[in-house]
């Protein structure tokens, strides 16, 4: 008997370290989703990409070099030349390579404040996922904990029958509701999967993987200053920085713009070879000719350059109706999540005290059923009402956390 008793403790440990260590905390989700999931690895690489643009951009044109053969010598004084080669090279108007190089780099930090605007909605959608899951599983128990109190009451029920003080249709009326939350429990096992795959997604692995979740959350405390947001928002929010990116792209554009527009200048060498003449003896006969040569490429349609200025000029009027709508909606929803979580928080404390006065009632129609065989019918609707303060609890406690998670996205590292 002993030796059962140690290897069913032993058991028991094992599994509750299993358990343990299949459990996954939060935190620890959203650092896998950081470095895993998809799309965040693309913007990563299409970043890195935009990197790579600068040193293109910022290179002189190529050199250009060339050879000519005359199949039909031209006949000079000093000889007959033979074959000409040659090479050019544009030179750009000074800045304008620096400037383009300028204009991509300020391209990728657009891209990287586009990285973290991502990271922020991703932290978000798997906080929600995993939330849902928390209140399901959550709900689980406090179903399963009620059972055990209907099974008890089942059992006060057939020692009143005994007794002669309550009838068989108690029992039976207990039973159904056992049944029906007993079906309850089934049916959140099945809905599991959702958040479940919703989460897996975002992590980039199986979708089926189980998640077990063994934290324990009370009602979020916002300790965020409401006054203080939007003023952070606007300074440090990514969407907004990416914006800013995205219009300073703009600017940079118009200045290369109007450096395209000016003359870009050119420099040459050709070398011909020239033979000597066979038919006299001139000085220098068959000395090769070297000329340097210049040249000037100068746009002289303008209308582009105009066209251009404008484009980019009404790109930035955009962008910025484009901030002022993101930061209109930022305070929209930092607004609601402050009259949510204070709707929530009344929600909770009405739900708490009414489950302290359930159980107080239970406890005392307990008493009085035991002793005469009475009031069943309010004490079996009690612990229906019971059931669904417990659940409704719940639900106001991620309620709160769903809006903690709301505003989290507007707190920045500094």
């Amino acid at each position: 008997m002993q030796q059962s008793w140690i290897l069913f403790s032993v058991l028991l440990v094992g599994i509750f370290f299993l358990t343990e260590l299949n459990a996954q905390p939060l935190n620890e989700l959203l650092n896998i989703a950081a470095t895993e999931n998809p799309e965040l690895k693309s913007l990563e690489n299409e970043y890195l990409a935009a990197l790579q643009r600068a040193p293109q951009v910022s290179q002189m044109p190529d050199t250009e070099f060339g050879l000519g053969v005359f199949p039909l010598p031209v006949e000079t004084r000093l000889g007959a030349q033979l074959i000409r080669v040659g090479g050019t090279q544009m030179l750009p108007w000074p800045g304008t390579l620096d400037g383009a190089s300028e204009l991509e780099l300020i391209k990728a930090r657009a891209k990287f404040e586009a990285i973290a605007t991502k990271r922020i909605k991703l932290f978000y959608e798997l906080k929600n996922e995993w939330l849902q899951l928390y209140e399901i599983e959550k709900s689980q128990l406090i179903i399963q904990r009620n059972i055990q109190l209907l099974e008890s009451l089942e059992r006060l029920t057939l020692t009143k029958i005994e007794s002669g003080k309550a009838i068989a249709a108690d029992v039976l009326r207990v039973q159904m509701k056992i049944t029906e939350l007993e079906q309850r429990i089934k049916i959140l096992e099945v809905t599991k999967s959702k958040p479940t795959i919703g989460i897996n997604q975002l992590l980039n692995r199986e979708l089926n993987k189980k998640i077990n979740i063994r934290d324990s959350l009370v009602f979020a405390a916002l300790i965020f200053n409401k006054n203080n947001f939007m003023d952070d928002v606007s300074k440090n929010h990514p969407l907004l920085k990416m914006l800013s990116q995205q219009q300073a792209a703009a600017e940079k554009t118009i200045e290369l713009n109007y450096l395209k527009g000016k003359p870009a200048f050119g420099v040459g060498l050709d070398y011909v070879m020239v033979s000597e003449r066979s038919d006299a003896e001139p000085a220098n006969n068959g000395r090769d000719i070297v000329m340097v040569r210049g040249s000037v490429k100068i746009p002289l349609n303008k209308n582009k350059f105009e066209a251009k200025e404008k484009e980019e000029n009404l790109k930035i009027e955009a962008i910025e109706w484009q901030k002022k709508d993101a930061e209109i909606k930022f305070n929209a929803m930092i607004e609601k999540a402050y009259a949510d979580h204070q709707t929530a928080r009344l929600q909770f404390d009405l739900y708490d005290k009414q489950t302290e006065l359930i159980l107080a009632s239970i406890r005392m129609l307990e008493s009085e059923y035991s002793a005469t065989g009475r009031r069943f019918d309010e004490l079996l609707q009690l612990e229906n009402d019971l059931i669904d303060f417990e659940l409704k609890k719940i639900k106001v406690v991620v309620k709160s956390h769903l809006v903690k998670a709301g505003l989290e996205q507007f707190v920045f590292n500094k």
